[in-house]
């Protein structure tokens, strides 16, 4: 920790005041007399002092190898805000490793190869996070994962795998939405510049990164549910199920709104909601637990994204 006092300029009446800057931390920092910093205030009145300026406006540069784990390196480079990723190879790159990394950044919104040579390609994140609708992106997560819920239970009572398939495949628009949205929560939270451009509080930041989490979750327990896809479910049991997973989704959708507008009320909802959840799953689970054991666990998923949702709403705080 290091103590610094307040020093006026232009005597007792002067109108500014200063403050001098460890040596250290400016050395290491690699400034001069004459760079610019960003200074930020946080709303419990602290002051950031930022010295990456040119993050708004420059290019992040990375280099990887092509012959590490190519899923991983990419994912990790998107994830930690990078701009441009090298992929670089000692020896000419071959078709099939050209047709991997392409495969790879399918996965990623804005991700394109940009440019190209024997032994180097270039890969581009296309999105400003300082213009990204974070909100936007989330509330698609959530349509996307809310319909996928709904039609994994349609596909599981009638025992329609053509439905299920289209459920899993959906899985992956879901992963796109995930890490899109946790590049940019990352971007918020390691830099108080766009953190302001974005209109999102660190604090907020980190509620909608766990947020996101549990939405990517949510999409996964559904195609959980779809895998279970056989034949038609008895109507008694499906009689039973419908209305609890009617209940989960309105659970979830109420939820995720509470984010971004708070509503007392709604909290209450969700929290009373998950009990009788846990109650009416209680019970229907007596009448099967002898019978079918993917009954079981379409129930069981069902409570965790009850839970899930549970959880969401716990993270929305009203503004004063």
């Amino acid at each position: 920790m290091n103590i610094r006092k307040l020093q006026q300029t232009g005597g007792k009446n002067g109108s500014s005041f200063l403050i001098i800057l460890p040596k250290k931390w400016v050395e290491t920092r690699k400034l001069s007399k004459g760079d610019s910093v960003v200074i930020t205030e946080r709303e419990d009145g602290c002051l950031i002092i930022d010295p990456r300026l040119q993050r708004t406006g420059g290019t992040r540069s990375t280099s990887i190898p092509i012959e590490s784990n190519l899923r991983w390196s990419i994912t990790s480079k998107y994830l930690l805000g990078f701009d441009e990723i090298k992929v670089i190879a000692t020896k000419q790159i071959t078709n099939a490793q050209r047709d991997e990394l392409k495969g790879i950044i399918k996965r990623f919104v804005a991700l394109e190869v940009t440019d190209e040579t024997d032994h180097q390609i270039v890969v581009q994140c296309l999105v400003d996070p300082a213009i990204l609708p974070v909100g936007k992106a989330m509330r698609r997560m959530n349509l996307i994962a809310s319909r996928m819920l709904g039609d994994a239970m349609v596909a599981f009572l009638q025992g329609s795998r053509e439905i299920a398939e289209d459920v899993i495949e959906r899985d992956e628009e879901v992963d796109r939405m995930f890490f899109l949205t946790v590049r940019e929560l990352r971007s918020a939270i390691q830099y108080p510049s766009i953190s302001e451009a974005m209109g999102l509080t660190p604090v907020a930041a980190l509620d909608f990164r766990l947020a996101v989490q549990y939405l990517e979750r949510i999409a996964d327990l559904a195609v959980e549910i779809a895998e279970r896809t056989d034949g038609p479910v008895d109507k008694k049991i499906a009689k039973k199920l419908e209305p609890i997973a009617t209940k989960v989704k309105e659970m979830l959708t109420t939820s995720v709104s509470n984010l971004f507008k708070f509503n007392a009320e709604r909290v209450g909802w969700v929290i009373k909601a998950e009990k009788d959840l846990i109650k009416d799953i209680a019970r229907i689970r007596q009448d099967i637990i002898s019978t079918s054991d993917a009954q079981v666990h379409v129930i069981d998923s069902l409570l965790r994204i009850g839970e899930a949702a549970k959880d969401i709403t716990d993270l929305a705080l009203p503004e004063n």
